[in-house]
């Protein structure tokens, strides 16, 4: 609320009802917390993404988009809701629905889409390397959720460290902007030490582009990323390193 208001919290029990049933949710009583600003409100279209991992309407470097991506991410992993009401003019509503006793486990088949992540992940290995620790976990999360193992480096170097020790790296995603060795850097120095190393890189900046894409032997992702752009990412260049593989072998 830049030009001020009023922030109104509220708390209260409530039962569980027949949609929280049909949705897996199956606490006794459930706290529901509530936070209301008089602010400016959104539009259809920012609410749509604003539990999107680095979705955010601030300028660059004012904020990394993740906090109503991790209250999502924390609801639904208690066994709750997070729900967000807005419109331009008229303020914003931000609930969260949280069981305020045990829950008990209700088995879910996975979706198709979730079977096939998982197949096809194969347990690979991930060298994620961001030197924002809050950033690097919820993006570590996000891929270890869709079947994979992550070896997490706050830098170049301790990236470069990892691969020197021989650990097992099926593809590197790092964040371009990071102190010392910047991202393309380090997915040179990478790529001379285990050639044919697939290689996601990570950009907040859409002027980045053009540039970084010139003769660069990695694939760009701009930020805000979800995770079925990234997860589908990771997979095409999983696959397209299988694919050489073993036609190398044939040969």
């Amino acid at each position: 609320m830049p030009d001020g208001g009023t922030l109104t919290f509220s708390a209260r029990p409530e039962p569980m009802t027949d949609s929280d049933i049909q949705s897996g949710r199956l606490a006794e009583t459930y706290v529901r917390i509530s936070v209301h600003d008089t602010g400016a409100g959104m539009d259809a279209t920012t609410l749509v993404r604003v539990t999107e991992p680095f979705f955010t309407t601030k300028p660059v470097g004012k904020g990394t988009g993740l906090g109503l991506a991790m209250a999502n991410s924390f609801a639904e992993q208690s066994g709750g809701a997070l729900t967000i009401i807005s419109a331009p003019g008229e303020g914003t509503t931000v609930t969260l629905l949280l069981p305020s006793t045990g829950v008990r486990e209700l088995a879910v088949a996975p979706t198709r889409d979730e079977a096939t992540t998982a197949i096809n992940a194969r347990r690979s290995s991930i060298l994620l390397v961001d030197d924002q620790a809050l950033v690097r976990n919820v993006i570590a999360d996000l891929l270890e959720d869709s079947g994979y193992d992550v070896i997490q480096a706050g830098d170049a170097a301790e990236a470069l460290d990892v691969l020197m020790a021989g650990k097992t790296v099926d593809i590197l995603v790092s964040d371009l902007s990071m102190p010392g060795l910047d991202g393309i850097s380090l997915i040179r120095a990478a790529q001379a030490q285990r050639p044919g190393l697939p290689a996601v890189l990570l950009t907040g900046y859409v002027g980045d582009a053009p540039l970084l894409t010139l003769g660069g032997s990695f694939s760009l992702l701009r930020k805000p990323v979800n995770r079925n752009q990234l997860v589908d990412q990771v997979e095409a260049l999983l696959a397209k390193a299988d694919a050489a593989c073993e036609k190398s072998l044939e040969q």
